[in-house]
């Protein structure tokens, strides 16, 4: 399947919703992950959590990360999902560092995970 392929995932009993659409191969087996992970409670990519940073221009955008999780010890983490050849590009470290910083001020963690 390629990366880029969306789609609705159908019927996740850890979601509040009845579907969530990925918009990557790599999105859908997060959250294939996701429901089998027993450590987690609830998750979703419909959070409407946008994060602002700026690029090497200093020009400010936002983005949305791609999972907020709930684990069953309370615990929140956003979980951005990126291919192994992405993590280290500028864009990308300079959203995590942003990312960061929002979630720490929130008491929340971040990560980001490559699916290969």
């Amino acid at each position: 399947m390629p990366l880029g392929k969306r789609g609705q995932y159908g019927a996740p009993t850890k979601s509040a919703w009845s579907f969530e659409i990925y918009d990557s191969d790599l999105e859908r087996r997060m959250m294939e992950r996701l429901e089998a992970d027993p450590t987690v409670r609830k998750w979703t990519k419909r959070h409407g959590i946008t994060i602002r940073w700026l690029d090497d221009r200093h020009r400010r955008h936002s983005y949305r990360p791609d999972f907020l999780v709930e684990y069953v010890d309370g615990r929140l983490e956003i979980i951005e999902v990126k291919g192994a050849g992405l993590v280290d590009s500028s864009a990308v470290q300079r959203k995590r560092a942003s990312a960061e910083l929002w979630c720490r001020r929130r008491g929340m963690e971040y990560s980001i995970a490559t699916i290969e």
